[in-house]
């Protein structure tokens, strides 16, 4: 069984067509369902209600509803963030953030591709939860039609949602299938109709993976790297310990796509990564890379030695990578009072 909002139209023609539907009722049929739910709004049976009687009992026969997703609570930032806590069929809660840039120029919206996080990074709230289980495709796609639900009432001249990001809860390429299917499904044109170019893959360096990402997925991919030595980010991130800074610059040098880039994280931590030598050392790290950096400020977290950083050092550690020619930029927090910011996703209902 096959669910239509997390799997791509193209694989639901053939599938359709496997079950004995002619190419072009096929067709017609996986249009007619998919512009019905994505652009519609409507639920399954409406949906199906569209469809003429011979498609209609082979979709009822081989595709099923979408998962069912219950947007449990909104909660409002100052700064028109809103962070979504959804509950899932079976209990399990995730939470997704709606961020409207300040500029006014797009909206981005960011998902979760799990249920916690094995990844167990100290400065990130998922990462306490541990991993409880895998988001279907669906499960992960439909958070983009949640979030359009809450957002198009409200957002006024504000853009709509055009930019995704896998940077909420969990390590997307610890869960690649799902997340390459959702993602193929929010770029499709009759479906989420995104752009690829405006949906962004964030790891936290599964290098072993990389090959397989860029073979299965069109998306940017995003590294969260956080700091410029072994010592310093295998403290953070447990998964430097499989595959340090060597292996994971390798593994990019060997699997970016000619004439791709990759996006850089760095999350700036008051006193610990953002002095003049660390910002050499990242240098060194980032030299001979195709790189876009984003230096991130950090966000109050589970680890007190994390702290923000002064937006002074933020300034000298960013005109610093500018002058060595890093195509770099501060990503300032959004959403930070309702524990909706950068490391701050752990599924908990906000007042």
């Amino acid at each position: 069984m096959l669910s239509v909002v997390g799997t791509p139209p193209a694989r639901l023609r053939a599938f359709l067509q496997s079950q004995g539907l002619r190419p072009q009722q096929a067709r017609q049929a996986v249009h007619a369902l998919t512009t019905a739910m994505w652009r519609d709004g409507h639920s399954w049976t409406p949906a199906l209600e569209g469809l003429g009687r011979q498609a209609r009992a082979a979709a009822e026969a081989t595709l099923e509803a979408p998962a069912p997703l219950t947007v449990r609570q909104v909660a409002c930032a100052s700064d028109g963030t809103r962070k979504l806590l959804i509950e899932l069929a079976d209990g399990a809660v995730v939470e997704s953030v709606v961020i409207p840039a300040t500029d006014g120029d797009r909206t981005t919206l960011c998902v979760s591709s799990q249920v916690g996080c094995g990844r167990r990074c100290t400065f990130c709230e998922t990462g306490r939860l541990g991993l409880l289980r895998n988001l279907s495709a669906d499960e992960i796609a439909g958070q983009l039609l949640a979030a359009r639900g809450v957002w198009e009432p409200v957002r006024g001249a504000l853009p709509p949602i055009r930019n995704v990001v896998f940077m909420g809860m969990g390590e997307p390429l610890d869960n690649l299938d799902a997340v390459a299917a959702a993602a193929a499904v929010m770029a499709d044109p009759i479906a989420g109709g995104l752009s690829w170019r405006r949906i962004t893959v964030s790891t936290v360096g599964v290098a072993w993976k990389l090959p397989e990402f860029f073979a299965k997925v069109r998306a940017n991919l995003a590294v969260s790297l956080n700091a410029p030595d072994d010592a310093r980010r295998a403290r953070w991130m447990p998964v430097n310990s499989r595959c340090d800074l060597a292996s994971l610059k390798q593994a990019l040098q060997t699997s970016l796509p000619p004439g791709r880039d990759v996006l850089v994280e760095y999350i700036v931590f008051d006193g610990q990564n953002d002095s003049d030598a660390d910002a050499e050392l990242l240098l060194a790290w980032l030299d001979g890379l195709p790189v876009r950096l984003n230096l991130i400020v950090a966000n109050p977290g589970p680890d007190p030695q994390l702290r923000t950083p002064t937006m002074e050092r933020v300034r000298a550690l960013h005109a610093r990578l500018l002058a060595a020619g890093i195509r770099a930029m501060v990503r300032h927090p959004h959403g930070r009072e309702i524990g909706g910011a950068c490391g701050q996703l752990a599924a908990t209902v906000v007042g």
